[in-house]
């Protein structure tokens, strides 16, 4: 799928039915991943900007249910593709734009999960966004998402990768702005680093390096 930044389409133009079953993205980071290992869940959850499965696949171990969505149709069908088969019934898959009005009921969900996106919007962008996260979320409810800070990308030749018109907080500028954003709900917030980590998207290669702000919070 074409990307469009002014339409805040932020996809890499990934030919998904090319690839493994390994995530573009790289490995599931250990924050993340000992959260969702360590909570319990149950009940029905969305994947928001799921891409091609990061985290899917302990989703669909935690929940009842679980709907996967993303604006880019190829990347949902890699997800069903690795998808084990005892968790695919399990499995909604649904193609939307993240910017505009969920096609979902309020509190439909027990839980919104997101990774590896919500960085990139801007921040009245992102507050749109949020507002739609917390309104299709049940009383008590629960957001879990990550939010990139200080971001590298790193070319074989030593030269950097700079996203046209991508926010790029700093760690401070991230936690700030997340802390106003969900000042009404009971909020953890935790930082952790990604070390470097080389991404090959088609004949583009990089390190890629972050902090993040891994945000674990309930709807009061």
């Amino acid at each position: 799928m074409k990307a469009d930044e002014k339409k805040y389409i932020y996809t890499d133009e990934i030919e998904y039915a090319d690839l493994s079953h390994s995530s573009v993205w790289g490995t599931e980071d250990l924050a993340t991943t000992n959260l969702l290992n360590h909570m319990e869940t149950g009940g029905k959850w969305l994947n928001l900007c799921a891409g091609d499965g990061r985290f899917n696949h302990v989703l669909l171990e935690k929940a009842d249910e679980v709907v996967a969505v993303d604006i880019d149709e190829g990347a949902l069908q890699k997800l069903v593709r690795v998808t084990p088969d005892h968790l695919k019934n399990k499995l909604i898959t649904k193609t939307m734009n993240v910017v505009e009005p969920f096609p979902f009921e309020d509190g439909e969900f027990v839980g919104v999960f997101s990774v590896g996106t919500m960085h990139l919007f801007p921040r009245q962008v992102f507050q749109i966004i949020f507002l739609e996260m917390r309104r299709v979320l049940k009383s008590g409810g629960r957001i879990i998402m990550d939010f990139a800070a200080d971001i590298k990308r790193t070319y074989p030749d030593g030269s950097l990768w700079i996203v046209e018109n991508e926010p790029n907080y700093t760690q401070e500028e991230a936690l700030s702005f997340l802390k106003e954003v969900f000042k009404d709900e009971r909020t953890n917030f935790t930082v952790a680093f990604v070390p470097p980590e080389k991404v090959t998207l088609g004949d583009k290669e990089y390190l890629f390096t972050s902090n993040f702000i891994l945000v674990d919070a309930v709807k009061k």
